[in-house]
């Protein structure tokens, strides 16, 4: 209908942008005057474990087609490896799922193991958990916590709590996979036990031989991250599940554009690469902005690429700054779930609501929130079990670019309060010689007592008014300050009282 023809079976080989052609791995040699790469991502796993970047590298032999059921079921049971990233990868898995032992008894009480610490890993281990019950789960991630670096320690804390609790998921912190353990290796070795929320090592113990229905792996060996000598930790596994992250599908284009040493293709706001007419989007691709590298690996960012693209290409009318959009994603893990807009590039992560939520037993319905904050500018917030209302304010709030004025003083707010108003703690504009200063009574006193003398008695030093009083926001000359001196030591003996100070500054 559309004019557009579909070639099955085959991959791009190559590119040569000089004379507009691709080779594909069929031996056709195809031009173009636009291209548009969407070669998307490939799981990435340690060495000797099937991957590819085509259904037929990582499916072929295992899967029939036609039914879309596994050839040899006995392959994907007892020992098996996996990743997530097609419905080939699900078959598999749920498949290692319903394997039974041999002789029909339950004999194998090996944890599945899912190894990473970000999105993947998270929900693999929450989905896991849910449908597969009577099989207990451990996470060995080389960090302290899921999803560091867009999380903080409070919020991980939160979700692996909930894991362990309801679930009784262990977490392996600070170790590396560095090779699967083989059927063929048994006798004494050091393992990894102790509580579920921070697994450590163990002294030797015997492991005999493994059980002939287990086909590629008997575990993992593991390296402690913080000591490397300790190398050969073996961790048994009825199957492992592997959610380290990807990798781009780029080597056909040979180097022949701008790309991030992680090996993305650089677009610039209208998703066109280095090479004029050579598009990229989705997972492939990254968003320079300004220097800003951006990449969201979710459907939302690849839908709108697509249209945008199509635009750009027809030569239709687009806005001046390029494609318009905000990061989006979401995720659930078990009964919680979550959302995210803008960016989690950020100097200071504030929650709101966390601190109750986080230490209950059960963590269902908890609604709170966590606002990024660059240079005081909120420019990403993620809220934890929102209503449909809140939800839908997000995105709002991220194009507000509200500043705040303190990020103290954004925990106190509700998160109704930021969601209607993102503004609603943006400090007023200033006039010649104004400055913004702190006027909370808590916080005036939080301050005072970085300069109270070690007794404790609510007094400090006149001499360190000068700088109690910068820490506060004030910016006065030596007259000022002078007159400061004046009012709150009135007899001259060197001291400021608390209360007085309070009294004084915030009137």
């Amino acid at each position: 209908k559309e004019g557009v023809e579909f070639m099955a079976g085959v991959k791009a080989e190559s590119v040569s942008f000089a004379s507009k052609q691709i080779t594909l791995s069929s031996g056709v040699t195809l031009s173009y005057k636009t291209l548009l790469i969407a070669t998307g991502v490939r799981a990435r796993v340690i060495d000797g474990i099937r991957s590819g970047s085509t259904w037929s590298e990582c499916h072929s032999g295992d899967i029939n087609p036609d039914t879309m059921s596994i050839v040899d079921p006995r392959r994907y049971g007892f020992g098996s490896t996996h990743t997530v990233r097609d419905m080939g990868d699900a078959l598999k898995l749920v498949e290692a799922f319903s394997r039974i032992e041999d002789d029909s008894q339950k004999t194998c009480y090996d944890p599945i193991v899912v190894v990473g610490g970000g999105f993947i890993a998270m929900e693999l281990a929450a989905a896991i958990s849910m449908y597969s019950e009577d099989n207990h789960v451990t996470v060995v991630m080389k960090g302290e916590h899921f999803l560091e670096g867009v999380f903080n320690k409070e919020m991980s804390e939160f979700y692996e709590r909930h894991l362990s609790q309801k679930f009784g998921v262990r977490f392996a912190r600070n170790f590396r996979v560095t090779d699967l353990w083989s059927t063929a290796s048994s006798g004494a070795y050091c393992s990894l036990d102790g509580p579920a929320m921070d697994l450590h090592k163990t002294r030797e113990r015997v492991f005999e031989p493994t059980p002939s229905q287990f086909t590629e792996c008997r575990g993992v060996i593991l390296e402690d991250v913080n000591n490397p000598s300790d190398s050969d930790i073996r961790l048994p596994a009825r199957f492992v599940v592997f959610g380290v992250g990807s990798e781009p599908n780029t080597e056909w284009l040979g180097g022949g554009l701008e790309m991030t040493a992680g090996g993305y293709v650089k677009v610039n706001e209208n998703c066109e690469t280095s090479e004029e007419g050579v598009y990229a989007i989705g997972d492939v691709a990254v968003v320079d902005r300004g220097g800003e590298l951006e990449r969201t690996g979710h459907v939302d960012a690849a839908r709108k690429m697509a249209r945008h693209v199509a635009k750009v290409a027809r030569g239709e009318f687009v806005e001046s700054g390029g494609m318009d959009h905000i990061p989006y994603f979401y995720s659930r893990v078990l009964d919680l779930s979550w959302k995210f807009w803008g960016s989690s590039e950020c100097h200071e992560i504030v929650t709101i609501g966390l601190g109750k939520a986080g230490k209950d037993e059960g963590a269902e319905g908890k609604t709170w929130a966590a606002f990024y904050l660059r240079d005081g500018i909120i420019v990403g917030v993620l809220l934890n079990g929102g209503s449909d209302e809140q939800n839908a304010k997000l995105e709002g709030v991220i194009r507000a670019e509200a500043k705040v004025a303190s990020g103290k003083k954004l925990a106190k707010c509700s998160i109704d309060e930021i969601l209607k108003d993102p503004h609603l703690l943006t400090p007023p504009t200033l006039g010649l010689g104004e400055f913004h200063a702190e006027t909370d009574p808590d916080e005036v006193r939080e301050a005072f007592s970085a300069f109270e003398d070690e007794s404790g008695s609510g007094l400090m030093k006149s001499e360190d008014l000068e700088s109690l009083m910068k820490m506060l926001g004030a910016d006065w000359d030596k007259e000022e300050l002078a007159d400061a001196v004046t009012a709150l030591d009135e007899e001259g003996k060197g001291v400021v009282d608390l209360e007085s100070f309070v009294g004084w500054w915030c009137n």
